[in-house]
């Protein structure tokens, strides 16, 4: 699936929408990753996650102070993510859910930043087994490293033009989804059929109901 209408001509725009945590992007790199992305020259959205702003704050903070919004930069915080995701050309994140989002829908390339991920607080601790996620994404996008930070702009080109990129994605949608384009009708399917077992079981108990009160008058 991909947006909604085909966008008008634009320049190309990056959306930086890193997870939260120490091991987020903005933690972690911070200025040096975002005048990275300043001099590529092209459109910059920073979208971060809803908790940073509680749980980073103090970086948040620091970020926004010093890095005001003009015509080739601005900060997201839109409730609904839909439009920005949309909007940009390619999306540059860490470990955040929102890959899948882009991917799967959208149908746009990743970059994903080279950050050692801490199970610690979130409330993946606990599994054993790699998760999907992290095992897709190499798949999805270019693994960007600090040393690629002054190749920013060609790196960013060419996740944009890779086929193979496009087939990884192509690959996840087929993995992630067992009944492409069927979701609606499925759904509604299944609430018809769960609906009609519990009419089904509220007329047999009704029924039984009425049976027990014709049999108790009918012993006295």
């Amino acid at each position: 699936l991909q947006s909604c209408d085909p966008l008008p001509q634009h320049e190309t725009t990056v959306l930086l929408a890193p997870s939260w945590g120490k091991s987020s992007i903005l933690v972690k790199y911070g200025e040096r990753f975002i005048d990275a992305l300043i001099n590529t020259g092209y459109h910059i959205i920073v979208r971060p996650h809803p908790q940073s702003y509680t749980s980073d704050k103090e970086v948040i903070d620091r970020l926004k102070e010093k890095y005001r919004e003009n015509d080739h930069f601005e900060w997201n915080r839109d409730n609904d993510n839909f439009d920005v995701l949309d909007q940009a050309d390619v999306m540059i994140t860490d470990f955040s859910g929102v890959i899948y989002d882009y991917t799967l829908v959208f149908d746009k390339p990743i970059i994903y930043a080279d950050v050692s991920f801490d199970h610690a607080p979130y409330d993946s601790a606990w599994l054993e087994e790699p998760m999907w996620k992290f095992e897709i994404i190499p798949k999805l996008g270019k693994q960007l490293q600090e040393k690629d930070f002054p190749r920013m702009r060609e790196l960013i080109d060419e996740v944009i033009e890779s086929e193979q990129f496009a087939q990884g994605r192509e690959q996840a949608r087929r993995e992630a989804w067992m009944y492409p384009g069927e979701a609606a009708t499925r759904t509604a399917e299944y609430m018809m059929q769960k609906l009609q077992i519990i009419k089904s079981a509220s007329e047999a108990e009704s029924l039984s109901t009425t049976e027990e009160s014709v049999e108790t008058e009918g012993a006295r």
